[in-house]
């Protein structure tokens, strides 16, 4: 599963971090340059301001990644 964002201010970033780490599946950030852990605030940090897409493996419950991305 495939959500289009964007990650505008770094108070975005922490959440979209903290909310990565609480979940039982991992979430990524496919950017232009190749696939991201949304847990680690280092590669956060890299796409500030860029839009990305944040994707969910295969296994992961439509449903559980449209309640993550609401949190956003």
């Amino acid at each position: 599963m495939i959500y289009p964002y964007k990650i505008e201010t770094q108070e975005d970033l922490y959440r979209l971090s903290e909310l990565a780490s609480k979940e039982n599946y991992p979430i990524y950030i496919s950017t232009d340059y190749g696939m991201l852990d949304a847990k680690s605030i280092l590669a956060l940090f890299t796409i500030l301001g860029k839009e990305i897409n944040l994707v969910a493996p295969d296994h992961a419950k439509s449903d559980d990644f449209l309640s993550f991305v609401n949190k956003l």
